[in-house]
């Protein structure tokens, strides 16, 4: 049977999926080859078979790839799509990266005629490598590089080990694929920072060569930069102003400082603090806490003294302008001193007149002796009085002693007579410590004696304050062993 019904067009040739290039890759995606053999209109061809052969050395010769398909009457007048699958195809003789392959197909009729088609014009590109990250920079155009404020933008640089399609940026959960711009290895995008929520600018970057290999997302910059958003203006707050006046804080002479304090929500830049029309110098700065000083000079202004506070956060926000405080508090520069003035009237004390100087000078020698005699008893007095108190009391702790069970002695020996009464007040022997604080031990003692006797608070009193006239009434008064609590 003669072939002239075997007349093919070139072989079409694609992957499974679709390509934006105009060439067509093999790449790491791959799952089958499709190849595309036009059958004509001739019904010997039903029930014909068709097979596909590949060449990977510029069509010099050529090997079946494959099984042999057959051909349907659906195929007839129609192209037949015959798929060889990554398995077979990868296997086959000459396969090899940056490799090419070109097709052709034979077909043969029901009979077993048979012709073998031209060459494919579509040729098959072997490329399965992934591109690589080379660099991807981040750059703000804020003067602080790792902060962004509304205004400011965002360039993405990103450079890529082999020519991709464009890639796919999302910048905090939002899509900006068609904003990037760029040729082969090389693309940027640039991002606006008004767009931006307060917070770190997180993004994912999606990219594939051209071939359709996809590389690995990227999620962070090459030196690891995290550039933060902020558009919050920074706050001022608890602003007050004093001077360091002896007399009143509130008021200033030359000489004196001001000072104005006040707390910041944030950590700030480029504070230009002015009193009246000069610029004041940083004293403090510690923990979002800022003083600044002033010395006043004769060319300053007198008068309530006025303020004037601007500043930026570290992004360059900027907050409100400050003129006043927050607790009304206020500073008065004052030079000008009282008005002149004399004294108008002068005058003396005078006492009785002596008839005589040699009297006058006798009385006053008699005066400064009496005086001086007047001023040395009192002490005397106090002594005394002080120690004829602690005879007093020592006599009458003899007898308390005698009326606890006790021998009177013990209470007239030294630190022994301590060991003793914490016996008699049911304490530790370490309460001797606290008796020797003097006047600390006496109190307690004298509350403990008062108890012990079972007097009430009134003659506790008694027993430290006029112990001259208590302890002798408890210790001749009636009160007697029986009496006494345990």
């Amino acid at each position: 049977m003669e072939m002239k019904s075997f007349v093919f067009l070139s072989l079409f040739v694609s992957l499974v999926f679709t390509q934006e290039s105009p060439n067509v890759y093999w790449n790491s995606l791959a799952t089958d080859v499709t190849v595309g053999v036009p059958i004509v209109d001739d019904p010997t061809l039903i029930g014909g078979r068709v097979q596909i052969k590949v060449s990977f050395n510029g069509g010099k010769s050529y090997e079946e790839m494959g099984e042999i398909f057959t051909i349907e009457k659906s195929n007839i007048d129609d192209l037949k799509n015959v798929s060889v699958s990554a398995n077979i195809f990868e296997a086959m003789p000459g396969f090899s990266e940056g490799g090419k392959a070109q097709f052709i197909a034979k077909v043969w009729d029901r009979a077993g005629n048979s012709i073998e088609g031209s060459v494919s014009d579509s040729v098959l590109s072997i490329d399965e490598t992934v591109p690589t990250l080379i660099s991807l920079k981040i750059i703000s155009s804020n003067e602080k590089k790792n902060l962004a404020m509304p205004g400011d933008s965002i360039i993405f640089d990103l450079v890529t080990s082999e020519p991709i399609k464009k890639p796919e940026f999302e910048i905090n959960g939002e899509s900006y694929n068609d904003g990037a711009v760029g040729i082969e290895k090389s693309w940027k995008l640039i991002y606006s920072a008004n767009e931006a929520d307060d917070g770190p600018i997180t993004f994912e970057i999606n990219f594939m060569d051209l071939a359709g290999n996809p590389g690995v997302p990227i999620t962070v910059a090459t030196d690891s930069l995290v550039i933060t958003m902020d558009g919050t203006l920074p706050e001022i707050t608890e602003v007050s102003l004093f001077s360091n006046n002896s007399y009143d804080k509130s008021w200033a002479v030359k000489g004196d400082s001001l000072f104005l304090q006040f707390n910041s929500s944030e950590d700030l830049k480029d504070i230009i603090a002015k009193v009246g029309n000069v610029e004041t110098k940083i004293l403090i700065e510690e923990d979002l806490k800022f003083v600044f000083y002033h010395i006043f000079t004769k060319s300053d202004s007198e008068g309530v003294v006025p303020i004037n506070l601007s500043y930026k956060d570290l992004a360059g926000n900027i907050g409100d302008l400050i003129d006043e405080t927050s607790d009304d508090s206020e500073v008065n520069f004052d030079m000008t001193p009282p008005d002149p003035f004399k004294v108008e009237t002068v005058g003396s004390l005078q006492g009785d007149k002596k008839s005589k100087k040699k009297n006058e000078k006798s009385g006053k020698e008699k005066s400064k002796s009496e005086d001086s005699t007047e001023l040395g008893l009192i002490p005397m007095i106090l002594l005394s009085f002080f120690g004829l108190s602690v005879s007093v009391v020592r006599v009458s702790r003899f007898i308390i002693f005698s009326k606890s069970g006790q021998a009177g002695w013990k209470a007239l020996v030294p630190f022994f007579n301590l060991f003793v009464f914490t016996k008699i007040a049911s304490k530790p022997v370490w309460w001797i410590m606290i008796y020797l604080l003097f006047p600390i031990g006496f109190i307690i003692s004298s509350l403990q004696i008062s108890k012990l006797f079972d007097k009430k608070i009134f003659f506790a009193v008694g027993l430290i304050l006029l112990p001259i006239i208590f302890y002798p009434t408890l210790a001749f008064g009636k009160s007697s062993l029986s009496t006494i609590k345990s």
